[in-house]
């Protein structure tokens, strides 16, 4: 008996299971951290710094999931499968609530002013800046990590080819892309400015 080597469309499942994989990880611990600090954590900028650390590697992650896609895509003659559905916009709104109603006491606990001054485009020296709420965007984040680990939690190495592109695009990286991208942004963002004031030189 002869074993098959694996083709390359093999090795691009792969490595994009893969990926994925390593997203769901660093999803999984954000939303850990995230609800222990929750529960209490007075340690502020303890906290904040593992935020912006577990943040910024979600998003690199989320760029290697978006490369190793492109490169599944490329794939000649590949047949496709059916979108996965999506859940539904209740509970969307109960997990968004959830996380929500959390962060507001945790925030509120701690004294921190939720409200920051937002500026869509830097090199539009027209735009005047609006204010906006970090514990929003940090609930939307939450919510669409929460919704990806979920989607993703079958995800493995032996995952069925065929659902793997549709799963990573519509389930994952379609959602951090369109609503995920601009709230990572301005919470990185936050958390850069709120550490940076204070750093002890």
């Amino acid at each position: 008996m002869t074993l098959r080597a694996p083709d390359e469309g093999d090795q691009r499942a792969e490595r994009l299971s893969r990926a994925l994989v390593a997203l769901r990880h660093a999803q999984e611990a954000w939303l850990d951290d995230l609800h222990q600090v929750c529960l209490g954590d007075p340690a502020v900028v303890s906290a904040f710094r593992r935020w912006e650390e577990r943040l910024t590697l979600i998003k690199l992650h989320l760029h290697r999931c978006e490369a190793r896609l492109l490169h599944w895509l490329m794939i000649p003659g590949r047949a496709r499968g059916d979108a996965p559905a999506a859940p539904g916009l209740p509970q969307r709104r109960i997990l968004a609530r959830d996380w929500r109603e959390r962060l507001e006491h945790w925030f509120s606990a701690q004294r921190i002013d939720p409200a920051y001054r937002r500026i869509e485009d830097v090199l539009d020296h027209d735009q005047e800046a609006v204010t906006a709420d970090i514990v929003t965007d940090l609930a939307q984040l939450a919510e669409l990590a929460t919704l990806a680990v979920a989607a993703l939690a079958g995800v493995g190495d032996d995952s069925d080819q065929d659902a793997l592109e549709d799963l990573a695009f519509y389930r994952v990286i379609g959602p951090w892309r369109s609503q995920g991208q601009p709230a990572l942004h301005d919470v990185l963002r936050w958390l850069a400015e709120h550490l940076r004031d204070q750093e002890d030189w």
